[in-house]
């Protein structure tokens, strides 16, 4: 029995791999194509929810992260011109983020790219038609899109 755990745990370690691979080849074809980091969209999307009622900070409180990376990524997208940030008249030390007319723009071609991984993950066909999606099954689903997508890259 104890072996039947050990092999069950090397296969688990495999899965894990397999999709954290999958997972990098995504964020890295996310990143090539909309010239922003997967986290950098989120921080976006997040603004673009709740304009000019964010600051770093519930960012970071919102998405689990360290204040200092969503500063950093909200750094880099003020500099690229996606964010801007005003000052509130009553305390400079809050200073709420909205986006820039570019920045829209790159939020909504990213969400596009998003609708369109969705439904080209939503076209695999998986074995197990479960509930819930186990390991495998996402990283069958990443691998075609990534395969896809490398496809269309070579394409185009």
């Amino acid at each position: 029995m104890v072996e039947s755990k050990a092999v069950h745990a090397e296969s688990f370690f495999e899965s894990y791999m397999q999709l954290k691979r999958e997972l990098e080849k995504s964020a890295t074809r996310f990143q090539r194509k909309t010239g922003i980091s997967v986290d950098q969209y989120a921080i976006l999307h997040q603004i673009l929810e709740q304009p000019g009622k964010l600051t770093s900070a519930a960012v970071a409180d919102s998405r689990g992260i360290s204040r200092a990376a969503v500063s950093r990524g909200i750094s880099q997208l003020i500099r690229r011109g996606y964010v801007q940030q005003s000052y509130e008249t009553t305390d400079r030390r809050v200073r709420p983020l909205s986006l820039t007319a570019s920045g829209e723009q790159l939020e909504i071609e990213c969400a596009k790219l998003v609708q369109a991984s969705t439904k080209l993950m939503n076209q695999v066909d998986l074995a197990d038609s479960g509930s819930s999606l186990t390991m495998g099954q996402l990283t069958q689903m990443l691998a075609a899109l990534t395969t896809r997508e490398g496809a269309n890259a070579s394409e185009s």
